[in-house]
């Protein structure tokens, strides 16, 4: 949901959308599911702007750097 972020801050009133797996964004869930019917993954994903904003906080506070290892192999060569 790399854009679910955007759609919140494009409609500030809206608190729930529906997305269908090629990452279009719906208000009405009807409209989502008929779009989906469309596509060969049909799911649809209801986001609520407090999940994206959490989602989003998470991967901001998330110290993945600290789990990378160090690797010799990973240094120019000397000359």
């Amino acid at each position: 949901m790399r854009h679910a972020k955007q759609y919140f801050e494009n409609h500030n009133t809206v608190e729930q959308l529906y997305f269908t797996t090629d990452g279009l964004a719906f208000f009405d869930e009807q409209n989502a599911l008929n779009h989906a019917k469309n596509l060969e993954d049909k799911s649809v994903v209801i986001k609520t702007r407090s999940e994206v904003d959490k989602e989003l906080e998470d991967l901001t506070n998330d110290n993945w750097e600290d789990e990378l290892e160090y690797d010799p192999l990973d240094e120019p060569d000397a000359e």
